[in-house]
């Protein structure tokens, strides 16, 4: 969860109501949603919080750069050496797509904030084997939100990632896929959608099995 500082000085952990309300959605569309819980920023403490309450899967959502919040950043890193471990599907949106693909070895690089923060944009569809059945095929463009100044470039993306979706205008990574863990990553935000966008459904679908 994003780290809040109060107007009293108290470190507070929260989620955008979007989030259940997309739950919701896509539980209607697709049969059963998936049970949830909302992980506070404890450090390495949250993984056993995690094992005893049964979660079989890990959402890793926006917010915060990658460094500001120390809190969030060991949090987030120790669920990830855990699902890992226990071969649990991760599935990182915008910031939660950065922590992924940078465990994995990946670098940020800065992006056009005209192109990238607080619009939308084109993107393009790849063919990767190890992606998810019901995605748009390869060569379809899209279009998507964007909220980050920071991304990744297909080009440097380590061995174990890859890229099922571009912005054709820089070549920057907006979607990928981890080719041996059941990892994805996007840079959009599905839950700020109005609607649940087709290419979302099989994304959380084959993760999380809302159907």
């Amino acid at each position: 969860m994003r780290v809040v500082r109060s107007d009293h000085g108290e470190t507070r952990d929260a989620l955008a109501r979007d989030w259940p309300v997309l739950f919701d959605r896509l539980g209607r569309l697709g049969g059963h949603a998936p049970d949830w819980l909302m992980l506070p920023n404890t450090g390495g403490d949250c993984v056993e919080l995690a094992r005893r309450q049964g979660v079989r899967g890990l959402l890793l959502t926006g917010g915060d750069d990658l460094g500001a919040t120390p809190d969030r950043d060991e949090t987030e890193t120790a669920l990830l050496r855990w699902a890992e471990r226990e071969g649990l599907p991760v599935l990182g949106v915008c910031r939660g797509a950065q922590l992924l693909a940078c465990q994995a070895g990946a670098r940020l690089v800065p992006l056009a904030p005209e192109r990238h923060v607080a619009t939308r944009h084109d993107i393009v569809w790849r063919s990767v084997e190890a992606g998810p059945a019901g995605l748009p095929p390869a060569g379809r463009r899209g279009e998507v939100n964007s909220y980050h100044a920071w991304g990744l470039e297909a080009a440097h993306l380590p061995a174990c990632l890859a890229p099922l979706a571009v912005c054709p205008e820089d070549g920057s990574v907006e979607a990928f896929v981890h080719t041996r863990l059941p990892w994805r990553g996007i840079l959009w935000h599905p839950e700020r959608e109005p609607q649940p966008a087709a290419c979302d459904l099989p994304l959380l679908q084959a993760l999380f099995t809302i159907n």
